[in-house]
């Protein structure tokens, strides 16, 4: 597992799936040019509309066979990735909040429909998508056991906790994480925070759109030890994985 390449595209998806898309495909080749195993994508990944986002997330839902995870299978056949990516997954109602995980011959490996919802700070993600009804299943990767949680989940200790008892070495942290006072703080400080007391590697890759989401993607090591982090704007952060990100001790 040492020696592995991860990277994380921070970007800001907007209503137009085909170009979320184009830039997934830039990132792709950018992230197989500089030797990356992996590639992360935030949530909303698919699409992001700004207003009116209940009757506009139930026309963009699509399936887990549909159009976007067929293309991000087809990228990351194309260019040996293992790809993760927020998209709103069609149901008979609302729509969920997913992230899906597929692997570098293009096959769909794992799936997060987010369970907490972002109920908070005076918004109601649940009046826009439903609520998942059962936690991930880590996942085997070329950077060992990947558990996963969405966003708002991060607020919730036991979330992570119950990854690492199902064995997750490294978490993954998606996120479209809403700009407001000390919101960066608050990001940055529940990663580490969740990387030290599971004795794991997180990853935080969130969007970025001013006045909307705050960028700032970041990596901590099991022992609190900053990898590596972005600030706003768009781009790719890489890390290097050695044996120093798995233990803390």
């Amino acid at each position: 597992m040492a020696g592995i390449t991860v990277a994380l595209a921070q970007f800001g998806a907007g209503e137009d799936k085909r170009d979320n898309l184009r830039r997934i495909q830039d990132d792709a080749q950018k992230a197989k040019k500089i030797g990356a195993s992996m590639l992360i994508f935030p949530e909303y990944s698919m699409f992001y509309a700004k207003m009116n986002r209940r009757s506009k997330n139930v026309g963009a839902a699509e399936l887990l066979d549909g159009p976007f995870v067929s293309a991000l299978s087809q990228v990351a056949r194309q260019h040996g990735l293992w790809i993760a990516a927020g998209m709103y997954e069609q149901t008979d109602a609302l729509p969920y909040n997913t992230i899906v995980m597929i692997d570098a011959d293009g096959m769909l490996r794992g799936v997060h429909r987010k369970q907490r919802l972002y109920d908070a700070f005076g918004y109601r993600e649940s009046d826009e998508c439903r609520a998942g009804e059962n936690p991930f299943q880590p996942v085997d990767t070329p950077i060992g056991r990947l558990g996963l949680i969405t966003c708002y989940e991060l607020r919730f200790p036991a979330l992570a906790a119950a990854q690492k008892q199902a064995g997750a070495e490294v978490l993954l942290v998606p996120a479209g994480w809403t700009a407001g006072a000390n919101k960066v703080l608050h990001w940055r400080t529940l990663l580490c925070a969740r990387a030290i007391e599971n004795n794991m590697t997180v990853f935080g890759v969130d969007q970025y759109i001013p006045d909307c989401f705050i960028g700032h993607s970041a990596a901590f090591a099991a022992n609190g030890r900053m990898l590596g982090a972005l600030e706003e704007g768009n781009g790719l952060l890489t890390i290097t994985m050695d044996k120093e990100n798995y233990d803390a001790i």
